[in-house]
C-alpha cells in the first residue's frame, strides 16, 4: 500500500471528498497540528502533515472497502490480527513517513533536488486541493495550503530518490529463473452424493454413540480415581489428571478419524475415478475442454513457475514436452488435476515475472537501506500524537470529473499501471486457488451432518451418564 500511493500523490490529489459523521462518535483531544509527530534526526514531520496523508489515503481506501459492503472498516481488525484496519495504517504512515524525512535528508546524496517546475506543480496541486473542498471537509482533515504542500513535496522527493537508490540494481533476469509454465486443467474435489451420505450419517450416528459411551467411562474412571487418591501428593494428582487428559484426547482423535475418513475416502475414490474417466477420454482423442464439461467441470488455464505452492502441479509437470497429457490424476489435499501442459515456458507469464522478480530487487534495495540509515540514526515516533488520530468519521472521493481525469500525471498514471499489475497478479492468484477453496467449503458441508450427528449422539450420551 505504501509504494502505490506515494506515486499516486506524485503532483496532483484527488479534487473533492465527502465527509459522513459516524453515528454515536465521541469528541475527540485537542488536536495541536503543528506539534511534532515524527522526529529524525532532528527534523520533524508535523502531526498535521502525517494526519492529512492519513485522512487522504482513509478517502481513497475507504470508498473501496465500503462498496464492498463494509460499514465502518477503519474500526475494524480486517485481517484478523488484532489490529483495526485504522491502527494498522496509523503505524504504517509513521514508518513512510519518517523514511519520507530520510529520503529528504539523503537526497544531495544522490543528486536529488526538486526542480522549479515541480515545485509549481506542487503549489498549484495543493491550491486545487484546497479550492475544491468544503470548508468543514478542510476543517476536518487539518487541510491548509502549508500543510499539503509540504505532504506533496516530501512524497515528491521520497519517489525520486527512491527511484535512485535502486538505480544500481541487476536488471537482468534469465528465462530459467523466471520460467513460467501454463497448463490447461479440470479439477475434481471429493464430494459425497446425497444418498451415500444419508447412509454415512447413519452408520457415523452409531458408532459416535459407542464412542463417546466409551469416552464418557473413561472420564467416569479417570475423576473416580481422583476422588479416591485424595490424599495423595499434589504432584500425583496432577500427573493423574494429565494422564486422564491424553486418554481423552486420544479417544477424541480416534473418534474423529473412525467417523470421517470413510465417507471421505468414498468421495475422494469417486472425485478419482471421475479424474481417470476424463483422462481416458482425452486420451481416446476427445477435446480437453469437451471432456471436462461431460462430467460437470469446467477447465481453466493456470501459470506457474517451479516455486509454486502446489508442489505436486510442478513435479507433474517437470520435464514434460508442451502439449502432452499428465496420464495419471494428480493428487493433492484437496482433490485431484487432469492436466495438459500447454507450455514449458510461457512466455507473456515469464516475462512478467521477469519485471516481478526486478521490482522485488528493487524494492528489497530501497528497505535495506532505509533500515542502515534507521539504525545509523535516531528516529521517533509520538504515541501521543497518533493516539489522537481516531477515524470517527467517512471520507470519500467525489466522482471524477472528465476535467479531472485529464490532468492526471503521468507519475499518477504510472502508479495506477503498477496497482493494475499487481491487483492482477493477486486474482490470478486467488483464481489458481479457488478450485481448492470450494473444495474445502464442500467438505465442510460435507462434514456438517456428521458433526450434527456427534453432537446429538453426545447429549444423548451426556442425558444418559446424568440419568446415572
Amino acid at each position: 500500500m505504501n509504494k502505490g500511493l506515494k506515486k499516486a500523490v506524485v503532483f496532483g490529489l484527488s479534487a473533492g471528498l465527502v465527509l459522513t459523521s459516524l453515528a454515536g462518535c465521541s469528541k475527540k483531544d485537542k488536536f495541536d497540528a503543528e506539534a511534532a509527530a515524527i522526529t529524525v534526526n532532528g527534523d520533524t514531520v508535523s502531526a498535521g502533515v502525517l494526519n492529512f496523508a492519513l485522512r487522504y489515503t482513509q478517502a481513497i481506501y475507504e470508498s473501496a472497502y465500503m462498496s464492498w459492503g463494509l460499514t465502518d472498516p477503519f474500526n475494524q481488525d480486517m485481517f484478523g490480527n488484532g489490529t483495526t484496519l485504522g491502527e494498522s495504517m496509523k503505524e504504517e504512515f509513521a514508518t513512510n513517513m519518517s523514511r519520507a524525512l530520510l529520503a529528504e535528508q539523503k537526497m544531495e546524496d544522490y543528486g536529488v533536488s526538486l526542480t522549479d517546475d515541480e515545485k509549481s506543480r506542487i503549489t498549484e496541486a495543493a491550491s486545487s486541493f484546497i479550492a475544491d473542498n468544503e470548508e468543514d471537509v478542510l476543517n476536518e482533515i487539518g487541510a491548509t495550503q502549508e500543510i499539503v504542500e509540504r505532504y506533496l513535496e516530501l512524497t515528491t522527493i521520497q519517489n525520486k530518490v527512491e527511484t535512485e537508490m535502486c538505480a544500481d540494481v541487476d536488471t537482468e533476469v534469465s528465462d530459467e529463473e523466471a520460467a513460467q509454465r501454463k497448463i490447461r486443467y479440470a479439477f475434481f474435489a471429493p464430494v459425497t452424493e446425497e444418498e451415500t451420505e444419508a447412509e454415512t450419517d447413519t452408520e457415523v450416528s452409531s458408532e459416535t454413540e459407542t464412542e463417546a459411551a466409551d469416552e464418557t467411562e473413561e472420564e467416569s474412571a479417570a475423576l473416580e480415581l481422583n476422588e479416591t487418591n485424595k490424599s495423595q501428593s499434589a504432584d500425583e494428582t496432577e500427573a493423574e489428571t494429565e494422564n486422564a487428559s491424553e486418554s481423552e484426547t486420544e479417544a477424541e482423535t480416534e473418534t474423529e478419524a473412525e467417523t470421517e475418513d470413510p465417507a471421505a475416502a468414498a468421495a475422494k475414490e469417486k472425485a478419482r475415478e471421475q479424474a481417470v474417466s476424463m483422462i481416458q477420454h482425452v486420451m481416446d482423442g476427445e477435446d480437453f475442454d469437451a471432456a471436462a464439461e461431460e462430467l460437470g467441470k469446467t477447465a481453466s488455464d493456470m501459470t506457474f513457475g517451479a516455486d509454486y505452492s502446489i508442489a505436486e502441479l510442478v513435479a507433474a509437470t517437470d520435464g514434460l514436452e508442451d502439449g502432452t497429457l499428465v496420464e495419471e490424476p494428480v493428487e493433492t489435499d484437496n482433490g485431484y488435476y487432469v492436466v495438459n501442459l500447454v507450455s514449458q515456458l510461457d512466455r507473456e507469464a515469464t516475462d512478467a515475472e521477469k519485471e516481478s522478480i526486478v521490482e522485488e530487487r528493487k524494492d528489497d534495495r530501497i528497505e535495506e537501506l532505509y533500515t542502515e540509515w534507521e539504525e545509523d540514526g535516531e528516529v521517533s515516533v509520538d504515541e501521543e500524537v497518533l493516539a489522537k488520530i481516531v477515524f470517527d468519521y467517512h471520507l470519500t472521493p467525489y466522482e471524477e470529473t472528465e476535467e479531472a481525469t485529464e490532468s492526471v500525471t503521468e507519475a499518477e498514471t504510472e502508479a495506477a499501471e503498477e496497482t493494475e499489475a499487481e491487483t492482477a497478479a493477486e486474482t490470478e492468484a486467488a483464481e489458481e486457488t479457488e478450485a481448492e477453496t470450494a473444495a474445502e467449503t464442500e467438505a465442510a458441508e460435507e462434514t456438517e451432518a456428521e458433526t450434527a450427528a456427534e453432537t446429538e449422539a453426545a447429549e444423548e450420551t451426556e442425558a444418559e451418564t446424568g440419568g446415572k
